[in-house]
């Protein structure tokens, strides 16, 4: 049966190694002149010392979960699995899962087999996430051999029984951050 395209972000599932995973968050902050939506399961990097969306080929510092701010509409507390854009609030909170030997779930824009495990990937942000669900539209492509610099690692690949090594498109993998800023990665400005 054929994998559908409907990409979902990355979703946390473990951590590499023995030791505990109690999939903790990070408080990080998202500048009040930021206007880029960030959905939960977004790949997110540092700039300025801010919270943005990370890019193609960039270093990351983990991935997004939600965020709190006082709406500056209504004045209340607002907790959301997404970030709007563009909330002229200050002291707006981000929560990162930020740790560089966490495992994620992600889907492959194109057509993945088990011979990509230990290859490294690239980011993918084919859609916008969505403003209904607050889940990410980003993937990873197709896995490559070398290309250091891409932010994600292969582990393993998510299959049912009685599929074979030859995956169609659309496979989900699983992943953990190989480019990250926290790992020995390239950096980022402002950190």
């Amino acid at each position: 049966m054929a994998n559908t395209n409907k990409a979902f972000g990355f979703r946390p599932v473990g951590k590499v190694g023995s030791n505990y995973d109690n999939e903790g968050l990070t408080q990080y902050k998202i500048s009040n002149t930021y206007g880029t939506a960030l959905y939960q399961g977004d790949a997110v990097t540092l700039s300025g010392g801010y919270l943005a969306i990370a890019s193609a080929g960039a270093a990351i510092v983990g991935v997004f979960q939600g965020c709190f701010y006082v709406d500056p509409t209504t004045g209340k507390p607002t907790w959301k699995n997404y970030y709007p854009g563009s909330v002229a609030q200050d002291g707006i909170v981000a929560l990162v899962n930020d740790d560089p030997n966490a495992e994620f779930l992600v889907q492959c824009s194109g057509v993945a087999a088990v011979t990509c495990v230990g290859r490294n990937a690239d980011l993918v942000t084919s859609t916008s996430g969505s403003n209904t669900t607050g889940q990410s539209g980003q993937q990873v492509g197709v896995p490559a051999t070398g290309n250091a610099t891409y932010p994600w690692k292969v582990v393993g690949v998510s299959t049912v029984a009685g599929e074979d090594d030859v995956l169609s498109a659309y496979a989900n993998l699983i992943v953990i951050p190989n480019n990250h800023l926290y790992k020995g990665g390239t950096g980022t400005a402002g950190v």
